[in-house]
């Protein structure tokens, strides 16, 4: 459902704390001063949290604010920015830097994209092209055995051993 129902999310948040409270008086009476207490705190929280809002629309690109109420889903936009972008680096940054499962609905279409220009993209190196951020179902045969076949290290593999490895080292202190 998209930023639409992110944003009925909160406001839900928001709204059931107070809705909670008045159920919990009609149904005891009994301790009015720890209620009053109660009904000060979540109107301070709500001040605190619409004041934050405030500030957050205020700060970011005003582009992007119809994304807080929009039913477009994270796939539905990765799969229309590859469709809808002109040069390769939106492409390779709309299929390679999202989950590969966003894309899913077109990955035919991303097979013959990468099939049709990794020979050039090989030549010219450009600074966005990373073979390794590349699954192997995507490359071309001849590609995928040049580059060392099943026993290439992908992207997640290399950080998540450099991780590993940083965390091994002894540090003074």
């Amino acid at each position: 459902m998209g930023g639409a129902f992110f944003s009925a999310n909160l406001m839900w948040a928001q709204i059931f704390p107070f809705v909670a409270l008045f159920v919990h008086e009609t149904n005891n009476s009994n301790d009015e001063s720890t209620m009053t207490h109660i009904a000060v705190f979540l109107a301070c929280s709500f001040c605190l949290w619409l004041g934050l809002n405030i500030v957050f629309f205020y700060t970011i690109d005003l582009k992007y604010l119809g994304t807080f109420f929009g039913f477009t889903t994270g796939p539905q936009y990765a799969c229309e920015y590859y469709k809808s972008s002109t040069e390769d680096f939106q492409r390779f940054d709309a299929v390679f830097e999202n989950r590969i499962s966003y894309t899913a609905y077109i990955h035919d279409e991303v097979k013959n994209w990468v099939c049709e220009n990794i020979s050039r993209w090989e030549l010219e190196k450009p600074d966005w092209y990373k073979v390794e951020s590349i699954p192997d179902e995507f490359l071309p045969e001849d590609v995928f055995d040049r580059i060392g076949g099943k026993t290439r290290r992908r992207k997640s593999v290399t950080n998540n051993e450099s991780r590993k490895e940083s965390s091994r080292r002894v540090h003074p202190g």
